[in-house]
């Protein structure tokens, strides 16, 4: 029950482990004003709470209930080990709940799953994702592929030793800038890119000697 004018709980209650009593009512009545250290929200004064007869911490009414006695590492009103449900060590540990919505075809799938087995759509994490961030990883996806394609290309062009001069120059400009991008699409491309830079330069050099010496002669 609680009492009509003060609205504090009376009659039964639960007994803590010291069989010191616990203070019951309404934050404001109680003069108790903080944080409730379990779901670390400012008190109100007309919520009911109540304080730890050991340490004193405030707490939610509801709070202390749920979790079977004082927050308070190491007080003596905190629940033991033994006192907690066996659940709540199997339970599996999830962020976002049980289930979540696949971005793309909606339906419910579960919270730890990296593909939609309705849809067949991959995630990168477990953490629910919308369609714009999908749209993201399809143009980060589209984007290494075309850095791929792009380094082959100049490796080819390359060692076609009449275009060394110009080659040399796109090289440069264009692999350069672009080493974290080729580094994401795998090492390979970086390596041929500066591959690329250094065949064109090599055969530019050698095309400059060959000029020099057919001016001497």
């Amino acid at each position: 029950m609680r009492c009509p004018k003060c609205h504090a709980t009376i009659g039964a209650t639960e007994t803590p482990p010291s069989g010191r009593e616990i203070r019951r009512g309404k934050a404001g009545s109680l003069g108790l004003a903080g944080v409730c250290p379990i779901c670390q929200v400012d008190v109100d004064p007309e919520e009911f709470v109540l304080a730890c007869p050991a340490c004193h911490q405030l707490h939610h009414q509801d709070c202390w209930s749920e979790v079977g006695g004082c927050a308070t590492y190491g007080c003596t009103e905190a629940p033991a080990e033994a006192d907690k449900p066996p659940e709540a060590a199997d339970a599996p540990r999830s962020a976002w709940g049980d289930y979540k919505n696949c971005p793309m075809c909606g339906e419910q799938i579960p919270s730890i799953a990296l593909k939609c087995r309705f849809c067949g759509t991959n995630f990168d994490s477990v953490d629910p994702l919308t369609v714009a961030d999908l749209h993201k990883k399809v143009y980060k996806s589209d984007d290494l592929r075309t850095a791929g394609k792009s380094v082959i290309a100049l490796f080819i062009l390359s060692l076609i030793g009449c275009l060394a001069p110009i080659m040399a120059v796109v090289s440069l400009v264009w692999i350069l800038p672009r080493r974290a991008t080729l580094a994401k699409a795998g090492p390979f491309y970086l390596v041929l890119g500066y591959t690329s830079i250094v065949i064109s330069l090599l055969y530019s050099l050698l095309m400059l000697l060959f000029g020099i010496a057919s001016m001497a002669n």
